[in-house]
């Protein structure tokens, strides 16, 4: 017999920033996955000492530090906070945080020149839970494929439609808030994933009508149109203040076929008959919760796959979007940088 320990049977501690609706929810998964050993707990507001033997209330995460060995931490506090979390722990820790993972292209060249540092040896991960819409994978799988043909047009449109929270929650504290990067940004990853590519220019509009007066301070609706070298167009927006029910509206226009996802459902149109469109069944909860991305993010840390490819695809999904808030100044398209 191998008395080798197997590494697929690896424990890890958690180190769980922020303890709000999203963290609640990775916390669950945690203290139900048994490949965890301790979960060491740190949120702005006072914590009750916990009845389960797996929780540990470490306010400052310093018991959490100490720990030798590879770690993971989950950070799902606030947006402006993500940023200095990730350089904190990223040394010894494989990290998973919630989007956006920073704001700024400042804040990207610094995170990859410490990745880089450390060669990539931790994982690091956002939780964009669009990634594991089925719906979405079946027609970015026929892309692939080529059954769509061509790709010249795709256009998102985040509708967040709860206004109460930009009103009188976080958000509206928050010195340097983006509905670009705080939503518009599931948006931005459907287009890169549905394109296969990454756009070169970037031209925006926005306005703040819904809002005036408000105490939000800042834009709460923002259209980015990207340009891409294939010709391809992608339409973005970001609209916070609109009277709707939270949904995503998603249309893919390619030579062969065309889809559409939105309020009467999703379907197919291989032709130009339009009474024909091929109806798609799919689950109405687009994502089984905000957790649904942390098995992957296991799997991946296991099989050690692609670790400096997904971060290099995170930080540039971060370009595109501070980008596009950009672009709204300026007034006129502007070029996208990348880390290359």
């Amino acid at each position: 017999m191998n008395n080798q320990k197997d590494k697929s049977e690896k424990k890890f501690n958690i180190g769980l920033i922020g303890l709000g609706n999203t963290g609640s929810e990775h916390l669950r998964y945690y203290l139900n996955n048994k490949k965890i050993k301790k979960i060491f707990i740190s949120d702005i507001k006072k914590i009750k000492t916990a009845k389960n033997k797996k929780i540990v209330i470490d306010p400052k995460l310093k018991k959490f530090k100490n720990l030798k060995g590879k770690k993971i931490v989950s950070i799902s506090n606030y947006d402006k906070d993500h940023y200095k979390n990730i350089l904190k722990y990223y040394k010894d820790s494989h990290i998973f945080v919630e989007k956006p993972l920073c704001r700024s292209f400042s804040e990207i060249k610094k995170i990859i020149k410490l990745t880089k540092k450390n060669k990539f040896k931790s994982f690091l991960s956002s939780n964009l839970v669009l990634r594991q819409a089925s719906i979405f994978n079946n027609i970015i799988d026929q892309i692939i494929k080529g059954e769509f043909g061509k790709i010249y047009y795709f256009e998102g449109d985040y509708l967040y439609g709860r206004l109460n929270k930009i009103l009188n929650g976080w958000r509206g504290k928050d010195s340097s808030y983006s509905v670009m990067l705080g939503g518009g940004i599931h948006m931005v990853d459907l287009m890169f994933r549905f394109l296969q590519s990454l756009p070169s220019f970037v031209y925006s509009s926005s306005n703040k009508i819904v809002t005036a007066r408000k105490k939000f301070h800042f834009k709460d609706f923002v259209q980015s149109t990207f340009y891409f070298k294939s010709g391809a167009i992608g339409k973005i927006s970001a609209n916070f203040g609109c009277v709707h029910k939270h949904q995503h509206v998603i249309k893919v226009f390619g030579t062969k076929k065309s889809f559409i996802y939105d309020d009467m459902g999703a379907r197919i149109y291989n032709n130009r008959d339009p009474y024909s469109p091929k109806q798609i069944k799919f689950n109405k909860n687009l994502y089984d919760g905000k957790a649904c991305l942390l098995p992957d993010f296991f799997e991946n840390i296991k099989n050690k796959k692609n670790y400096s490819k997904n971060i290099y695809n995170e930080l540039n999904l971060i370009s595109a979007c501070v980008f596009a808030d950009q672009a709204i100044s300026k007034e006129k398209k502007i070029k996208i940088k990348y880390i290359r």
